[in-house]
């Protein structure tokens, strides 16, 4: 009995031939092993990530579904969307047009109003810088003088400078050629500025345009203040050869008794005019003038009014027009134009008042537009209107005499009044353009002939205020106007 129970285990004894047994040569991990023998493993435990797996594809499989099923949807309400923003603009463009047209009556007469109101300001303001400028030359006069040596000395030393810089650089591109040159330029310029800005002091002016204009001629146009200190060291000679001239015409004609007759002969035009010279224009306004005094100073012609509207003639006219002419200065007559009359009729006064002009000394017939005087604006015409009575004057004054005549304006007065006509561009131009160091063309001008720069010029020979123009040609080209 003991032998039989001693073969047989009481449970928990423990028997190792009982115990699993690894197979000889299995490369299972000692965990798989556990795992397999303790099937109850934790819920994350590899191999339970199938279902997972499944609520993913399934997960996707809807989120796919649902778009396919969303995108008529989403196209349909895009399109709505685009079709409702085009329908905005269109209202937008419609509405836009129609306040453009409800406003451009109103924009027209604003400016129209507005422009006489500049003017008065700056009719207001230009004693006020007249004044300031006087008491600051004194100031500025000074500093200039010992700021120019400086300049020179800069832009000499610099000079070499850049040289030396531009020939290491022999291999370099065009461009790179190009913008050196425009920093030396730049520097130089900015040098120079420091005598320049000592000596200018702008005038203020209203100036409205579409670009700039070149020069009209081969003749470099320097600004008025440069050309007029140009011209300063040649009129002494000048007016002391003109004495010398006469004194000795006197010497050679003893006859001559130098009776106020003899004297106010018509002299021959000067033939030594330089290029953009310098010139005025007149009215009964101006008085009495000393033309020889005006001659003496630089001036090379004059426009002096001659008739206004229907009704008005200068009561000066002969004794400016001639005066002029007698002291060796072109002269030219210019006509105030207003619409509210005939155009064939004031053209008709105006050259009758000119009379007879074929001496070589007379520039052409001038047709002056401007706002109304009273109270500014075009005459109460329209555009085609204005555009209809210049173009009859014009034909009248071409018809009489067979020239272009002259045409004076301002780019304010042509972009208000006559729309920016490009119907006259075959007329020479007499531009007005106040405290801008060019002026602007308009109108289908490609260049102006006359620049009338500023209406508070100063010469020798006329009390107060005077209007100064400057010609954009060579003196040959000025002579070939005149008649």
């Amino acid at each position: 009995m003991l032998g039989v129970w001693g073969l047989v285990n009481t449970p928990g004894q423990h028997n190792p031939e009982e115990e699993p047994r690894e197979p000889v040569g299995s490369s299972e991990s000692a965990d798989a092993t556990e795992r397999r023998a303790n099937p109850e493993r934790p819920s994350n435990a590899p191999g339970a990530s199938n279902g997972w797996q499944r609520s993913a594809r399934g997960t996707e499989q809807f989120a796919r579904d649902t778009a396919y099923r969303l995108r008529p949807v989403a196209r349909r309400t895009t399109d709505r969307i685009v079709r409702w923003l085009r329908q905005v603009l269109a209202a937008l463009a419609t509405l836009t047009q129609r306040v453009v047209r409800w406003a451009a009556p109103y924009a027209r007469r604003a400016h129209a109003w507005l422009i006489p109101a500049i003017e008065g300001v700056q009719r207001r303001i230009d004693p006020i810088v007249r004044r300031l400028r006087q008491r600051l030359s004194p100031v500025i006069e000074p500093v200039r003088q010992r700021l120019a040596p400086t300049a020179h000395r800069i832009r000499d030393e610099l000079r070499p400078r850049v040289a030396k810089l531009r020939a290491r650089l022999p291999e370099s591109s065009g461009r790179h050629r190009a913008q050196l040159r425009s920093r030396s330029v730049q520097l130089t310029a900015a040098v120079a500025a420091f005598g320049v800005l000592a000596i200018l002091v702008g005038t203020a002016g209203p100036d409205t345009g579409e670009r700039t204009t070149p020069a009209a001629h081969t003749v470099e146009l320097r600004s008025p203040d440069q050309a007029q200190s140009d011209q300063g060291g040649t009129q002494q000679d000048s007016s002391s050869g003109q004495d010398s001239a006469s004194d000795q015409e006197q010497a050679e004609n003893p006859d001559s008794d130098g009776s106020p007759e003899a004297k106010s002969s018509p002299a021959k035009p000067a033939v030594d005019i330089p290029p953009n010279a310098h010139g005025i224009d007149v009215s009964n306004h101006n008085g009495p003038i000393q033309w020889n005094k005006v001659a003496a100073s630089g001036e090379h012609y004059a426009f002096v009014l001659a008739t206004d509207g229907g009704n008005f003639t200068n009561p000066m006219f002969d004794q400016q027009f001639n005066g002029a002419k007698n002291a060796g200065m072109l002269a030219g007559a210019y006509h105030f134009g207003r619409p509210t009359g005939s155009a064939v009729g004031q053209a008709d006064r105006l050259l009758n008042t000119m009379g007879s002009t074929e001496d070589g000394k007379t520039l052409p017939p001038v047709l002056d537009l401007e706002v109304s005087p009273n109270g500014g604006g075009c005459y109460g015409k329209t555009s085609g209107q204005l555009h209809s009575w210049t173009q009859s004057f014009l034909d009248r004054v071409k018809s009489k005499t067979g020239e272009d005549a002259i045409v004076y304006a301002s780019p304010s007065f042509w972009s208000s009044c006559m729309a920016g006509s490009q119907a006259f561009s075959e007329n020479p131009l007499w531009l007005a353009s106040y405290g801008v160091p060019q002026p602007s063309l308009f109108g289908g001008w490609d260049a102006y002939s006359f620049w009338q720069y500023t209406n508070k010029g100063s010469v020798p020979g006329i009390t107060g205020p005077v209007d100064r123009n400057l010609f954009q040609g060579s003196g040959s080209d000025l002579l070939e106007l005149a008649q």
